[in-house]
């Protein structure tokens, strides 16, 4: 303890005894406020401490988003997916682009990715690496920033924006769902975070599935019966052509594959009474 600090504790100390003659140094030690204390426990660190070895503190509110030059783009990553839409707009504000942020309630695996693209009454290109928006005769392209896993369901970890973009563009990205809150945007159950992570369900039986959801507290909400033919030779590839009834799915037929469900704790199956050719 420095000696500045001493000399302030031992003057006061000295002034309350005075003041109570009578009083134990025990009984002062009992009373002195909380708050006292904690400033006190403030002011000895950064007397200890060097500035260097401070870590990174934030005052106020954090951005809900992180903006990255780039060239003559703009790198835009979301940091907080549960952040007032408001400050969104400010973020998107404050550096000059006409960007929408729409936040829908997401499965765990889609909380914090985008989900979606778009530009309103223009039309959209899509590209491996990116999105061209075309308006008239003038084309700008949006590219992607990959590197968030969400199993087999598309998203991107942020997008990359030319900072001379003039054109609306709305992105629609998953937030955490409220309690009681269904889902709008349903990721793959076996990706990080959801009921069956990390469980390779291809060619598994059904009766193997209903065991794992069960022990997982969750059920099976809807089945589909797969599609005879790949889809481009002469199926459709809609799965929900073929609703089943449970009833009529037995525990020795495969689950070819496992859709996310807007229910929190559900899942819906794609089963046939044949492995798949093709497992995933």
């Amino acid at each position: 303890m420095s000696a500045t600090l001493q000399s302030v504790i031992a003057e006061s100390v000295r002034d309350f005894r005075e003041a109570k003659p009578h009083w134990s140094w025990q009984k002062w030690l009992t009373l002195i406020p909380v708050t006292a204390l904690l400033v006190g426990a403030a002011v000895l660190m950064q007397i200890i401490m060097h500035p260097g070895e401070i870590g990174p503190m934030t005052v106020g509110p954090t951005k809900a988003l992180a903006f990255t030059r780039n060239g003559d783009y703009i790198d835009v990553r979301i940091l907080d997916p549960d952040a007032d839409p408001e400050r969104y707009r400010q973020d998107f504000a404050a550096h000059g682009l006409n960007v929408e942020l729409k936040m829908k309630p997401a499965s765990p695996s889609l909380v914090g990715a985008i989900v979606s693209a778009s530009s309103p009454q223009r039309m959209v290109v899509f590209h491996n690496d990116g999105f061209e928006i075309k308006d008239g005769t003038r084309s700008r392209r949006i590219k992607k920033i990959e590197g968030t896993d969400c199993g087999r369901t598309w998203c991107l970890a942020g997008v990359s924006i030319p900072v001379d973009l003039h054109s609306p563009f709305e992105v629609i990205f998953g937030r955490t769902a409220l309690p009681g809150e269904r889902y709008e945007i349903t990721g793959d159950p076996t990706a990080r975070g959801e009921i069956l992570e990390g469980v390779k369900l291809a060619n598994k039986t059904v009766g193997e599935v209903r065991i794992m959801l069960q022990q997982r507290h969750a059920t099976v909400s809807r089945y589909y019966k797969a599609p005879p033919e790949p889809a481009g030779r002469g199926g459709s590839g809609d799965v929900t052509e073929h609703p089943l009834q449970a009833e009529d799915v037995p525990d020795t037929w495969y689950v070819h594959e496992a859709l996310g469900d807007p229910e929190k704790d559900a899942v819906r199956l794609i089963v046939a009474p044949r492995p798949a050719d093709n497992p995933h």
